[in-house]
């Protein structure tokens, strides 16, 4: 059903799962136990949602078209050889999903994907591959496009020789991004780049910073898992003092001009190394001001409001570096 909240259509709001890891204890704040994502998949199963290509629901963002309710993607980055443990259980369920591979490494590294398990998974009409760099450097950290550009090339040109065909979707290293490289990849003909930022998706989801909710480490207990799906999407008209790099430190403010202002209540603002802090209110802007020097390279930044309409949690986030 597409409801009408303030003279916006609200068209449905998907969740876009991501995995790095399953069931490897030596890296574990990237992984989540075997045990926990069978549990995880059942969920999905049992309380009806509808699992998704990651390329269908790109195509629902690009004609604006309504999301059905309860929708979700799968996504597995890097493309680790415990993937394949994964697969096991998704072949099970019979779920699409997405794995964005660090090219350099598939195939070579022992830790990553074989040849013969890529061959598999390509045939088993469950598995989309996408392009996830390829030597899975913090690009979007440095100013210089130069290094990236070289980067990119490579990586497109591996993903020819083993896929036949060009990426369509990029998932940027580290989840980092600016401005200069995500228009790099619009110009290069990508349809859509994925981040590391938390948030699920909806109509006003920007297709050149899409977010996904990382399930992993002690992210990946249940009922984080739960949460996560029930989120709404905050709708942000102008981010303050924007995204990327940031021109002064520290800003005078930092925050967001919300759409539908007022629908929601109850605003909180998360700054990485400061923590969430209650929020200050101008009319739609959304801000905390009176910040410190931020000394980190990158702080990741969110608006939560709840939505008095459906007592649900929105929340938005972005990056800002140094």
């Amino acid at each position: 059903m597409t409801l009408l909240i303030s003279g916006e259509l609200f068209a449905g709001t998907a969740t876009i799962l991501l995995y790095h890891r399953f069931g490897d204890d030596r890296y574990p704040t990237t992984s989540v136990s075997m045990e926990k994502f069978e549990s995880q998949m059942k969920y999905l199963k049992e309380e009806g949602y509808r699992v998704i290509r990651l390329s269908e629901l790109v195509e629902l963002l690009k004609k604006g078209e309504k999301i059905p309710e309860k929708t979700v993607v799968i996504t597995i980055d890097d493309g680790y050889r415990s993937t394949y443990r994964a697969y096991r259980v998704l072949r099970k369920f019979n779920f699409p999903f997405t794995v964005f591979l660090y090219m350099e490494a598939v195939g070579r590294y022992p830790d990553f994907l074989t040849m013969e398990e890529l061959e598999e998974l390509k045939n088993s009409g469950l598995v989309e591959f996408e392009n996830h760099s390829y030597s899975h450097k913090p690009f979007g950290l440095i100013k210089s496009t130069g290094e990236f550009l070289k980067d990119l090339h490579k990586s497109e040109k591996r993903f020819q020789e083993l896929f036949g065909v060009k990426p369509r979707f990029y998932a940027l290293p580290f989840g980092y991004y600016n401005k200069e490289i995500l228009e790099i990849l619009r110009e290069r003909g990508y349809e859509a780049v994925f981040t590391q930022d938390p948030g699920n998706v909806d109509h006003t989801t920007d297709l050149y910073r899409i977010p996904r909710q990382a399930i992993v480490g002690s992210w990946s207990e249940m009922n984080n898992f739960k949460k996560k799906l029930n989120r709404e999407v905050l709708p942000i008209e102008t981010f303050v003092p924007g995204w990327g790099f940031l021109e002064k430190n520290p800003p005078e403010k930092i925050g967001a001009v919300i759409k539908n202002s007022g629908v929601y209540s109850h605003c909180r603002i998360y700054i990485t190394e400061l923590g969430w802090k209650i929020a200050k209110r101008e009319d739609s802007l959304i801000f905390r001001d009176g910040l410190p020097e931020l000394k980190r390279r990158w702080d990741r930044v969110g608006v939560k409001c709840r939505n008095n309409n459906t007592s649900k949690w929105a929340e938005s986030f972005w990056l800002i570096i140094k």
